[in-house]
């Protein structure tokens, strides 16, 4: 297991925060009435090349449904074996399929692995342009976000609201607002004079795609909306539609224990319809039944739309390439009505009472996609569960992943670290096992025919995999080096930026203190070779940074080498000390915003500083709690830096970082 002490809150918070999310989807599976509306039959159109209904029992490929009658029976059955087996030698297990609410009124748990991203050089900032952009994973790949801009307007999601900004300077100002006073603004996402907005219904339980027209920004119009009962997963933007993904329940569970199956529905226009049974797939993972994955393509321009839903199991990450969207979710123990314990991928044994709950495998599906329309393609699995989306990449027609499993070694519990290359069917064609034993994986990043892949306990081994050969991956060299990154982004010609903390060995166990925000700059040879060039640290322990579990608060002009990184700085006061063999002091936090940084090969320079807080009014904590000022997304235009926090606006002069206008966010 991974052994830094007092990790940073950020991982914490997002198990946490995991665990929370799948209760409210526990929730939403038995708070949503069955359908009683006149239900319309919907078709997919699936015409992306070589795509149509899965061939039945093909390697790598899903089964599509005849009939609603089969999928009902297909659903109740597998749910109720799934519940079948809530006690072993006694002990109570609940309902095996993760975030559903069994009859005693308890859930199942799971970890939440959260998004992340990006794959060339500069993918934060528009190429040849003079503003940055969001910082995606994959170049011509949008991500959904709470900023976007065109150059002349900022559109800013708050959580009940968006708004349209001029931007222009000292006289930067909001020319109009859509407010969603019953909902919570998810994120947005932009193409040429059309603006999509995400929206959670109150509870959770549903998701609105609106889409409007922006043509004149001062006065935006509505023109389609979208509806689907369920919960937001991700979302991506390509060749000008937008790709929706969410979970919709597929049962509901009565005081009785009674399965009531339902099926895949929207909404539209007030028409609630259901998808046809040949739009809806099952994975070869039968017993993960609990929801529907959906993914719903929008025209960004016309607002029209085509379906699938997939039958998986909760709690997904979700990569895309410029032609696929991979979706991942964790292999949970199941018990099947056989009575025999035994999981999808390995077989044989199932696991004991105590490894119940912790998954060794994932279930993976695919969806190409083609202007608008989609097609389910292929589904498999692979052992481990991967960190986050930054974990896979497509490259020459292969599937790349790093992943993490627990292990037993001379039977003490342990972590191996693995990767993987599979085909379009998920048959595995070359893997690299157990690279950082008992080591965890912290950042991982994958650039044409190499991959880089952090794992820490005592040191930061960075790791360079050349997948020249996808049989046979082979790690050219691992770069030691103190602390750790959590987030890498390349900064081109064999350079890579790490951002994470730094640390310090223990002297007293196998283990690591972490300290204060790092900065690191590495290149890597032709041949593999790897050295840290230069490093910058920032504060002391409990500095902190949104970016080390969010890549989307990162901005990069990789025009002018520019860096924009929001910090909770943390100070340890003259008095704080710490005796011989305890951790280091934690500082208070003193200050934050944004240190604007310039790159170059030889390393980092701090250009200034912005801050929201005015002097004596406060800052974020360290556990959290804020004045509304922290800024966690910034904005280049120009020679002006737009720093955003929930409640304002800024520019800043990007020269003498002096404020140019501030504008109040409703």
């Amino acid at each position: 297991m991974q052994t830094v002490q007092g990790r940073s809150a950020g991982r914490q918070e997002l198990a946490f925060a995991g665990v929370i999310v799948l209760i409210v989807a526990a929730m939403a599976v038995i708070s949503f009435p069955l359908n009683t509306t006149t239900i319309t039959t919907t078709t997919t159109t699936q015409s992306p090349s070589g795509t149509g209904n899965a061939t039945s029992g093909a390697p790598g490929t899903l089964n599509a449904f005849q009939t609603y009658q089969e999928l009902h029976q297909f659903i109740t059955a597998n749910a109720k074996s799934s519940q079948q087996y809530q006690t072993i030698n006694g002990k109570f297990l609940g309902v095996a399929v993760p975030g559903v609410m069994n009859a005693a009124g308890m859930t199942t748990t799971a970890t939440m692995t959260m998004a992340s991203s990006a794959t060339v050089a500069g993918a934060g900032a528009a190429a040849n342009s003079d503003f940055t952009t969001t910082n995606n994973q994959v170049q011509g790949v949008d991500e959904l976000d709470k900023v976007k801009t065109d150059g002349s307007y900022l559109y800013v999601a708050t959580s009940q609201s968006v708004s349209i900004i001029k931007a222009q300077d000292s006289s930067t100002s909001i020319v109009s607002s859509l407010k969603f006073p019953l909902g919570s603004v998810m994120g947005i996402a932009m193409v040429p004079q059309r603006l999509a907005v995400i929206v959670s219904g109150s509870g959770g339980a549903s998701i609105s795609l609106r889409l409007y027209d922006v043509s004149n920004p001062s006065a935006p119009s509505l023109l389609n909306s979208i509806g689907v009962n369920g919960s937001h997963v991700a979302a991506r933007v390509s060749q000008g539609y937008l790709y929706e993904i969410i979970q919709q329940p597929s049962y509901i569970v009565s005081g009785n224990g009674n399965v009531t199956a339902k099926y895949p529905t929207m909404v539209e226009d007030g028409v609630t319809s259901a998808l046809s049974p040949g739009s809806t797939y099952y994975t070869p993972n039968k017993s993960q039944v609990s929801v529907y994955t959906m993914i719903v393509s929008m025209s960004m321009s016309t607002g029209s739309q085509h379906s699938v839903a997939v039958l998986t199991g909760q709690a997904s990450t979700v990569y895309a390439s410029t032609s696929n969207i991979y979706v991942v979710y964790p292999n949970y123990p199941s018990y099947y009505a056989d009575g025999i314990p035994g999981d999808v991928f390995g077989g044989g044994a199932g696991p004991t009472f105590m490894q119940v709950g912790q998954p060794q495998n994932s279930t993976v599906f695919r969806v190409a996609y083609l202007n608008g329309d989609i097609a389910v393609k292929s589904a498999g699995a692979f052992p481990g569960v991967v960190l986050n989306q930054f974990s896979m990449d497509e490259y020459n027609g292969y599937f790349r992943v790093a992943t993490s499993r627990a292990v037993s070694a001379n039977g003490t519990g342990s972590r191996s670290d693995d990767v993987y290359v599979l085909n379009q069917n998920f048959t595995q064609v070359g893997a690299l096992r157990n690279i950082a034993p008992g080591e965890n994986i912290y950042a991982v990043r994958f650039m044409g025919d190499t991959g880089y892949v952090v794992t820490f306990e005592q040191i930061d081994p960075l790791f360079a995999i050349s997948f020249k050969d996808p049989t046979n991956p082979v790690i050219q060299s691992a770069l030691q080096v103190a602390g750790f990154s959590d987030y890498l982004h390349p900064f081109g010609n064999g350079y890579l930026i790490g951002v994470g903390k730094d640390a310090m060995q223990s002297s007293t166990g196998n283990f690591a203190w972490y300290l204060g925000l790092k900065l690191s700059l590495f290149h890597v040879a032709a041949d593999g070779t790897s050295t840290e060039v230069s490093r910058y640290m920032i504060g002391d322990r409990g500095t902190d940074s949104a970016v080390l579990n969010d890549h989307l608060a990162f901005t990069f002009d990789a025009t002018r080498g520019i860096m924009v990184l929001p910090v909770n700085l943390a100070k340890v006061q003259g008095s704080q000390t710490s005796s011989p063999g305890s951790p280091p002091p934690y500082g208070q936090v003193v200050w934050q915003g944004v240190y604007v940084i310039n790159v170059t090969a030889s390393g980092f320079n701090l250009m200034g500083t912005v801050s929201q807080n005015p002097p004596g009014t406060g800052v974020q904590t360290y556990w959290g709690g804020s004045s509304g000022h922290t800024i966690d997304r910034s904005v280049i235009i120009g020679n002006t830096i737009y720093t955003v926090s929930q409640n304002e606006v800024m520019a800043s002069d990007l020269s003498s970082f002096s404020t140019l206008a501030a504008i109040a966010l409703g």
